[in-house]
């Protein structure tokens, strides 16, 4: 039998629809952050303060996967990390364990919530009702 969860539903404005979400992490710091929804965007990503304001780049090097990505600040490639949580929830919807891609770099300010997490339920766009 297939496992139904609640509905959760955000506005789109300007193009672009926010979204809060609850993060658990590693170190069971708890936010809870507004994501913009990128349905370009492969992979969900932030800059570090918003898992945990405690976390340091050097000691995920050894120990954390690592991706460069390009095109965020002047076609440049910045180093992403991997990193896991306890606990992703999407407005109401507990998602569980997930990993997300986190930086270092100040230049970073959008926290994207990319498809990577919402392909794992069934998201549906209504633009006539501005709707997610």
């Amino acid at each position: 039998m297939m496992e139904v969860q609640s509905v959760y539903s955000t506005s789109i404005k300007n193009d672009r629809s926010i979204i809060a979400c609850l993060l658990v992490s590693r170190g069971k710091y708890v936010t809870d952050e507004k994501f913009v929804i990128d349905t370009g965007a492969k992979y969900t990503c932030c800059r570090y303060t918003v898992v945990d304001k405690t976390l340091e780049e050097k000691k995920l090097r050894n120990f954390s996967d690592f991706r460069l990505i390009g095109g965020m600040v002047e076609g440049e490639y910045l180093k992403f990390y991997k990193y896991h949580l306890n606990q992703f929830t999407i407005g109401n919807v507990d998602m569980g364990e997930q990993d997300i891609w986190i930086i270092f770099d100040d230049r970073i300010t959008d926290i994207i919530l990319g498809m990577d997490i919402p392909k794992q339920i069934i998201m549906v766009v209504n633009p006539y009702h501005q709707k997610i």
